[in-house]
């Protein structure tokens, strides 16, 4: 039996119309897997919500679109179960300068902790982002230490960068990153902090940052 049958088999008998990649990442190598998946994606069978998040899809025979079994709100929530997230969205009023759609559209942010994840859902415009692993260390929580940025819509990445120059911040892993890395592997889910991430988590935890403008930084570098 060919892998795309034997994962359709797989995902058919999974409750719920969440699919993570590490729910199938075990039914062959990397490359079969990603390969599988995407035959499933061209029959209309998945639809790619996020990165490694898949929803259980179907093709409109009339309009040929493809739609996924529930509204994205459900969605959203089982993916939030299978990250282990307690689902309390809020929601993030977009200025201007961010670069949002209709000039402030809101997302949802939900705040996963100390685990490290860094996920944006998206489907038809509505948009769902997961971030953590930002918490403070004792000597910089509750104060900023700073004016309120203006946050830019583009270069994130050299926009952050020149910020940990300025207050002089590196980041340092500490025991709560290794562990929190560790506990997000052995849940199957996929850890994939880059650079600018680890930067605003420093950032955050020396209390140059305030929640929120970290929030926006993530979520503009995550778009």
């Amino acid at each position: 039996m060919k892998l795309e049958d034997r994962m359709r088999q797989s995902i058919r008998r999974r409750a719920g119309n969440v699919v993570l990649r590490a729910d199938v990442a075990g039914l062959g190598s990397a490359s079969q897997v990603t390969h599988a998946l995407g035959a499933l994606r061209h029959r209309g069978e998945l639809l790619r919500i996020g990165s490694g998040v898949y929803a259980k899809a179907t093709r409109d025979a009339r309009t040929n679109r493809v739609r996924p079994l529930v509204d994205f709100e459900s969605l959203a929530r089982e993916a939030a179960q299978k990250f282990g997230v307690p689902w309390r969205p809020r929601t993030l009023k977009a200025p201007e300068n961010l670069g949002a759609s209709d000039g402030g559209t809101a997302e949802f942010v939900i705040e996963t902790g100390e685990r490290r994840i860094s996920r944006k859902l998206s489907l038809d415009g509505q948009v769902v982002v997961f971030v953590g692993g930002h918490g403070q260390s004792t000597a910089g929580r509750g104060k900023a230490t700073h004016r309120r940025l203006n946050i830019p819509s583009a270069g994130i990445a050299g926009f952050v960068q020149g910020l940990a120059r300025r207050f002089k911040v590196t980041y340092v892993p500490n025991v709560l990153d290794q562990w929190a890395e560790t506990v997000t592997r052995l849940a199957g889910d996929e850890v994939h902090a880059d650079d600018t991430e680890d930067l605003l988590v420093a950032l955050k935890r020396s209390g140059k940052l305030s929640t929120d403008e970290m929030t926006l930084l993530l979520v503009n570098h995550l778009r």
